[in-house]
């Protein structure tokens, strides 16, 4: 790990945390409600001022972040044990309308996906968005044995609405084997359609045999076919592409023309290995495999395609959390591979600085994922679980239905069950990210 990616890994946990609980703090000052403190990050205070008060202080370790309301006991938030003020205040947290007091709640949670709707529009403002519109129809694909073409919007997948290119990656991903694809469009015309398309193989052609992930704008191989394993003198897993005959990996048109014009020739591969650029000499081998969908979507910069990215994105990173959610507690996922906590986040934002090809890549490469994890912590604060915002807002709601308070004894058990909860969860995650940092 190098020093600034550690250090841009962890300022960016910091300031989704500073954010979230500026939600609190707004919302709250926004009411009227009586705030102690406000603080920014963690551990001993290294600057302190009071204004109107409320002590404000930024703490020695750049993590995490809070506000302590008047009368809200916590230790940790260096507040007095009750001490100092008068029970009976109206604008103490508790004894404000319940109304006022979710919304204060809710507002963390709400800073974080406004964060995240700022800089994916932002980023789309700059590189462009990709929308659910096809671009073009290759002539050996499935899409062009069906009436969709170029300028048709792509509503549905399989049932599942799609509104961003990540709704589109996630439902491919998901597809089973020969299972029929059922596309909803839109065509130029406005008119609203529903095709279904049978998977089936294409005919032997020139392939390079492997299977690989894009991770941070980089092109990681994941596996490798046996008919086109050579060992070190061919490509392995983890080998990283650059280019093929000169030609950028990411230009994936090009790539592919070159591939398949390429039979019983040999291709200069340009790679990374180990941290060290090697030059391979490939010949690709004729494979058959599943014809392709086909679904090219459309990069626009129309501001209102830009603007409608930025409020769809956030919401397809949630679905697609809550459906890899499910898809753990089903057995499809194994778990390691979907919890990460603080150890692999930082070791993600090291990767994006350590391999970034421009000062703009890394720039942007580090915004998203703020964008990712500020919809992440905003999701995740609203789950029912003590001592979660959503916890306290499924309390206030039940407090609201049965039109008086819940016993101080029911919300102390319920806190204690799930503090036990989050320490064994992060226990599991801390060892998972070490796991995955190690190679374990």
């Amino acid at each position: 790990m190098t020093v600034l990616g550690i250090l841009a890994g962890v300022l960016i946990l910091g300031l989704i945390m500073v954010i979230h609980e500026l939600g609190h703090f707004l919302a709250g000052r926004a009411f009227g409600f009586k705030i102690d403190q406000f603080s920014m990050f963690m551990g001993p205070v290294l600057f302190e001022r009071e204004k109107n008060g409320i002590r404000y202080n930024i703490k020695a370790i750049p993590l995490g972040a809070s506000v302590s309301f008047t009368g809200q006991e916590s230790e940790l938030e260096g507040q007095e044990d009750g001490l100092g003020f008068n029970p009976e205040d109206p604008d103490l947290f508790e004894n404000r309308p319940r109304w006022q007091r979710a919304i204060v709640i809710a507002m963390g949670p709400v800073l974080n996906f406004v964060t995240a709707f700022l800089v994916f529009t932002i980023l789309f403002a700059a590189q462009g968005a990709v929308v659910p519109v096809v671009g073009k129809v290759s002539s050996d694909t499935l899409i062009a044995r069906t009436e969709i073409v170029a300028g048709d919007r792509i509503t549905s997948l399989n049932g599942m609405h799609i509104a961003t290119p990540l709704d589109l990656s996630l439902t491919e991903m998901s597809h089973q084997g020969q299972e029929p694809w059922v596309i909803g469009y839109q065509n130029v015309d406005g008119i609203k359609k529903t095709v279904t398309v049978v998977p089936e193989k294409a005919p032997p052609r020139p392939m390079l045999g492997i299977t690989y992930s894009e991770v941070d704008g980089r092109y990681v191989i994941v596996a490798v076919s046996p008919s086109a394993d050579l060992g070190k003198k061919g490509f392995m897993p983890d080998d990283e592409v650059l280019a093929i005959e000169g030609v950028p990996f990411k230009d994936s048109d090009r790539i592919t023309e070159l591939i398949m014009a390429s039979e019983g020739k040999v291709l200069e591969c340009e790679i990374v290995r180990d941290e060290k650029q090697l030059t391979l000499h490939i010949a690709p081998v004729m494979l058959e495999a599943e014809r392709p969908l086909g679904l090219i979507l459309t990069l626009s910069k129309k501001p209102g395609d830009i603007i409608s990215q930025g409020v769809y994105y956030p919401v397809s990173i949630v679905q697609t959390t809550v459906r890899g959610i499910g898809m753990m507690f089903a057995g499809k996922i194994a778990v390691r591979d979907s919890l990460a906590g603080p150890i692999a986040i930082v070791s993600m934002a090291t990767d994006t600085v350590k391999h970034g090809r421009s000062f703009g890549d890394i720039v942007a490469n580090l915004a998203t994922l703020l964008g990712l994890l500020s919809v992440a912590i905003g999701f995740t604060n609203l789950l029912p679980i003590p001592p979660l915002d959503g916890n306290h807002l499924l309390l206030l709601g039940v407090e609201a239905i049965r039109r008086k308070p819940l016993s101080a004894k029911f919300k102390t058990v319920t806190g204690m069950v799930g503090l036990i909860f989050f320490i064994v969860l992060g226990v599991t995650v801390i060892v998972l990210d070490l796991a995955r940092l190690f190679g374990w």
